[in-house]
């Protein structure tokens, strides 16, 4: 289990690379508390966002390859997810990730501590996406969407993971910045071995760090 931790750990740490991006930002920083979109809308919109790119894989690579890659995530069907999950991780668990990537934060003062433990957060899906390979996780990366906006309903960092009948599950990462703006960061999930059938089959995919993974509906 150290070895695997390890390996992952070293794939995570080269592809923290600028990556080709599209970064959104929303227009709802003046909506009211009532009228914010449900992180549920929010994450569908991005996926939507990120089928669409998949349209485009020669703006952003000349591999005939990649762009073969590319193009077989589009082919899936993301009209409708199967379902959707809530995953969240507790902040002393986020902790123990950041021991694991060996940071050093014990002198950091609290504003950089706080922000390193978001970069951990939203570096859990990478980290799956590191075990597919290379050809995959570049894929992933030219898929990416991120989009900024503002809820005053949430208060935690929380991933949501969509699931499809006959196509690659998409996960958005939602975290949660001053005054209630969120970064949304949407990405899709390329590791073969990663199953989604329900929460309990998701939990053990985390490098053994205990995350909670409940199922969510749209609001009616």
């Amino acid at each position: 289990m150290e070895n695997t931790i390890k390996k992952v750990l070293s794939a995570f740490a080269v592809v923290v690379l600028p990556a080709l991006v599209l970064s959104l930002s929303a227009c709802g920083k003046n909506e009211s508390h009532t009228e914010a979109k449900s992180l549920y809308e929010q994450g569908l919109e991005i996926v939507q966002l990120m089928t669409e790119m998949t349209q485009y894989a020669d703006v952003y690579t000349t591999s005939s390859e990649m762009q073969s890659v590319v193009q077989n995530i589009g082919a899936g069907d993301y009209a409708t997810p199967k379902a959707v999950y809530a995953i969240s991780v507790a902040d002393e668990n986020v902790a123990a990730m950041a021991q694991l990537m060996n940071l050093g934060l014990d002198s950091a003062s609290e504003e950089l501590k706080s922000y390193f433990m978001q970069k951990v957060f939203g570096s859990f899906m990478v980290q799956i996406n590191a075990r597919s390979g290379t050809d995959k996780l570049a894929a992933a990366s030219i898929c990416t969407v991120e989009r900024t906006f503002v809820n005053e309903n949430v208060n935690e960092n929380v991933i949501y993971l969509y699931t499809y009948e006959n196509a690659v599950p998409a996960a958005v990462t939602f975290i949660v910045g001053e005054d209630h703006a969120i970064s949304a960061s949407g990405v899709f999930v390329m590791y073969d071995e990663f199953t989604c059938d329900s929460a309990d089959e998701i939990k053990p995919f985390f490098l053994g760090i205990p995350v909670e993974v409940t199922e969510v509906f749209p609001e009616t």
